[in-house]
């Protein structure tokens, strides 16, 4: 009552305030939940810009966007920029779909006689379409299979099937974190490299637009779906080299038994094989095992019979605080499991037993933490752990199936899901401040006797030639990790702008995240990393934001505000930055979840995904709910991360423009968040589940006939063979063919059907590392800094026929500090202090390049762990030194 009455007070005030009452509303929430079901007034939705701002505006008010496109990224390109503004008018518009009144809404039905083409700024069209020339002026779009000229993917039809594509660029085969379970391909209805290329097809034109603001030019854009999907499998296929031992980890994925036992320690083959065939054979043993492969990211029943999905994996300070908020942190340490830094060599000889590695736990160790997370959870229901523990801070989930998520009151509330003409729909999916109380979605009307066929606004005269990177000369401040903010910053750098990634001094996230991972997300990035303690390190940071005009975090509200970064901070520093902020559950209006912790993972159960791709019965799931299931992931590190990081930069661009077109004084906060991406990749699936053959672990397409097919040798392809084909008899053959031969058998012995080997990320890669491929290019990189890795060019970016190609090679966290403090201002002497007082901390939290690097532990390596859950005097002899 005090914040909604007390308007006089400054807004500082009022952000403190409004921290302090989510801080006690969450704590509340574990007690009091039905009361707070209640509609309550949204409080952080009061905080305001600086008063200067204009009246609310919605980013791209005044923009005229044509769309002539029946593909799916196309469209979903015009529905970003009509959910943002933007006039779209469709040329003859596709109905009656599933999704074609989402695709359609808050666009204009017109016929070509309607308008002229001249009064567009941005023109969409579908491949080599000719029919609407593009003017200096504008922008066109073109959505592509693969890139003009391709030698190796051009004979592929601009709308060559999704599941071809999905096939192709890996999404079949490392989607599944139990693939090794004798499942190597698991089909997938999601829709994903279409929907990457829509949303990357939308930052493409905002960029252009941003430039044309400087230049008057415009830009012809093609849109490669291909390009799109291999853009969110970096993670995944990236090779590196170069990495300190001690800094270089277990992998977090398996392939194979014989990878488990490579790298986990404490278990025999034929043990691992046991479990193995009883996981196979039985969902629920499946569940047993996933849980003590990964007991800090694993599902975990409750007393309701509903799974709860705890969230630590690669967090320290989460590892350890769940540990101890669940009671049994004496348990672990007793077992021999410690918590100690892994950025420092000495901590080597306890990789398979640290809490902040548990990813690389021994199976003892794991199996150990597995029991007392399985112990624990079954002493509430699924919402009171999940309210419990995202009030002390401890991110997790309740599983639930699609249509619960889509029923979800919070998510309803807070507009992730809303009502438009009558039927439920996906909501925005990024929103600014500066728009203020956004108008209700609505369905596509016709514009046929409203539209002006022309507009009395002239286009923007010529002034100089567009930047090759049309983002160069903006600065960017990226405060982001994991993969999701990451991914947001390296596209705002492929673009061109200026991207200095300032890292934390102590990070709570391993060296997976912040090191290998980073090895494909610090592309063309300059990195240095602060120790934000010292108040030398506190005064490079506010330089960098005084330089910035965006600045990028996926961090909570009450975060923002303790690192001094929440807008009413940023309206002193720099009015003119752009807050940029990932988040994992708000929707486009603030509600009681809206400030919860998240990771993709944990939002893959929170929207359904899990439930559909794990072992279960989709009628009892159906009908019972998501604990009739056996939850399981969806990938890890390519089906949310990476479109949330992409959505992101899309939210920061409509912010740029906007503010550039009221004056570029006065910045704005843009977000977006885990929940609403997680949603989108099923944008597809809006109106009803796909066929039991497309779901589970055992899928294998939409129909009988568009399907993966296994082959000779252990392969698989994807195939469409005519509905008169007998599937059976087709099967069999098959069964008996290599590969190669049985894409030719589609092309031969079935008039021409469309076929295409299955392949892994990784074949994908190898196969495109030959730089024959104008779309794919799987390339090597070398930086100064020593660090050799193997990555994708960004060619999901093409400007005027020629793709984008890595602005600069990854570099070592903190490797380019030198070089960043000189463009803050600060002198050789200055930055040697900053080094010497360890304000800047070294690179990669370890040495300086003139350094000598520091030695591990001269104590013997600990004997190999037992399955025994006990621990090795040794190792305790090594925990007491």
């Amino acid at each position: 009552a005090r914040l909604e009455n007390d308007v006089k007070d400054p807004p500082s005030v009022l952000a403190s305030r409004a921290s302090a009452i989510a801080v006690r509303q969450m704590a509340f929430c574990a007690h009091h939940r039905s009361w707070l079901a209640k509609p309550r007034p949204p409080l952080v939705a009061r905080r305001s810009l600086s008063a200067a701002v204009a009246k609310p505006r919605l980013p791209f008010e005044g923009v005229r966007v044509l769309e002539k496109a029946n593909l799916l990224s196309g469209r979903l390109t015009g529905l970003l920029f009509a959910d943002q503004g933007a006039e779209v008018l469709v040329i003859d518009p596709k109905e009656g779909g599933s999704v074609d009144s989402y695709l359609n809404r808050n666009k204009i039905a017109v016929r070509a006689s309607d308008v002229e083409p001249s009064s567009a700024d941005i023109i969409l069209v579908d491949g080599a379409d000719a029919s609407l020339a593009r003017l200096p002026h504008q922008v066109l779009m073109r959505t592509v299979a693969a890139l003009p000229g391709d030698e190796r993917f051009g004979h592929l039809p601009d709308d060559v099937d999704e599941d071809y594509l999905s096939a192709l660029t890996g999404f079949f085969t490392d989607m599944d974190m139990m693939g090794w379970l004798d499942r190597p391909v698991t089909y997938t209805p999601l829709q994903l490299c279409s929907i990457y290329a829509g949303v990357i097809g939308a930052n493409a034109c905002a960029a252009a637009l941003l430039d044309r603001l400087r230049c008057g030019q415009g830009r012809e854009i093609h849109a490669s779906r291909i390009a799109g999907g291999l853009s969110a499998i970096g993670a995944l296929c990236l090779k590196q080299r170069g990495l300190p031992p001690h800094l270089d980890p277990v992998p977090a994925i398996y392939k194979s038994t014989a990878d488990i036992l490579a790298k986990r320690r404490g278990i025999e083959p034929s043990e691992l094989d046991a479990y193995k065939q009883a996981a196979i054979s039985d969902p629920a043993k499946q569940a047993w095992l996933f849980q003590r492969l990964y007991p800090f990211m694993a599902p975990y029943k409750c007393s309701d019979g509903e799974w709860i999905l705890p969230m630590a994996t690669f967090n320290r300070r989460l590892a350890t605080g769940y540990c101890a908020y669940l009671g049994f942190a004496d348990d672990v340490s007793a077992f021999g499991i410690v918590d100690r830094d892994p950025y420092d060599p000495a901590s080597a000889p306890f990789d398979d037993r640290n809490l902040a590695l548990p990813i690389g736990f021994n199976f003892p160790s794991s199996c150990k933490v597995a029991e007392l997370f399985e112990a624990k959870f079954l002493e509430k229901t699924a919402l009171e752990w999940e309210a419990e523990l995202e009030a002390a801070g401890l991110p997790c989930a309740v599983i639930q199936t699609w249509e619960a998520w889509m029923r979800d009151p919070d998510a309803r509330a807070a507009r992730i899901f809303v009502e438009v003409g009558g039927e439920v729909q996906l909501g925005r999916a990024a929103w600014v401040k500066s728009a203020g109380e956004y108008p209700d979605l609505q369905p596509m009307v016709d514009g046929a006797a409203a539209v002006a066929r022309d507009r009395a606004a002239p286009p923007p005269a010529a002034t100089a030639p567009p930047r090759q990177r049309p983002l160069e000369g903006y600065v960017i401040c990226d405060f982001a990790n994991v993969i999701a903010g990451p991914a947001c910053g390296r596209m705002l750098a492929e673009l061109g702008a200026t991207v200095y990634k300032l890292g934390p001094g102590v990070p709570q996230h391993g060296p997976m995240v912040m090191m290998v991972w980073q090895a494909e997300l610090h592309q063309g990035k300059h990195s240095i990393i602060l120790d934000a303690k010292k108040a030398e390190a506190r005064e490079v940071i506010q330089r960098a934001i005084k330089a910035a005009d965006v600045v990028l975090l996926n961090k909570m509200d009450n975060q923002l505000v303790s690192l001094g970064l929440n807008r009413e901070a940023l309206d002193v520093a720099n009015r003119k930055a752009i807050l940029l902020q990932l988040k994992s559950h708000q929707g486009e209006r603030y509600t009681r979840k809206s400030n919860w912790n998240g990771y993709d993972p944990a939002l893959q159960g929170k929207t359904g995904l899990m439930t559909r791709f794990g072992p279960h019965d989709p009628a009892a799931v159906a009908r019972e709910g998501a604990g009739a299931g056996v939850p399981n992931f969806h990938g890890v590190a390519s089906c949310v991360d990476y479109l949330t990081g992409y959505m992101a930069a899309w939210a920061g661009l409509a912010a740029l423009y906007s503010r550039e077109v009221r004056g570029g004084e006065q910045g704005d906060w843009a977000v977006t968040s885990l929940a609403v991406c997680a949603s989108l990749t099923q944008l597809t699936l809006q109106r009803g589940e796909p066929p039991p053959s497309a779901v589970g672990h055992d899928a294998t397409g939409m129909t009988p006939h568009k399907r993966v097919f296994p082959v000779a040798g252990g392969r698989f392809v994807y195939g469409q063979a005519p509905e008169a084909c007998d599937v059976r008899e087709l099967a069999a053959t098959l069964s008996s063919l290599e590969s190669d031969a049985a894409i030719a058998h589609f092309e031969n012995a079935l008039g021409g059907a469309l076929a295409v080997p299955v392949l892994t990320v990784q074949e994908i890669a190898a196969l495109c590392s030959d730089g024959g491929s104008k779309t794919a290019n799987f390339s090597r990189k070398r930086g100064e800094s020593g660090w050799e890795v193997e990555t994708w060019e960004p060619t999901w970016f093409c400007f005027d026929g020629a793709p984008l190609s890595c602005a600069r090679p990854p570099a070592f966290a903190g490797a380019d500090a030198p070089q960043v403090l000189a463009a803050l201002g600060y002198s050789p002497g200055e930055v040697l202090g900053l080094k010497q007082s360890r304000a800047v901390v070294p690179t990669s939290w370890y040495a300086w390049a003139d350094e000598p690097p520091r030695e591990p532990l001269s104590s013997p390596v600990p004997p190999s762990v037992t399955a025994a859950h006990n621990v090795p005097a040794r190792d305790l002899e090594l925990l007491k030194e």
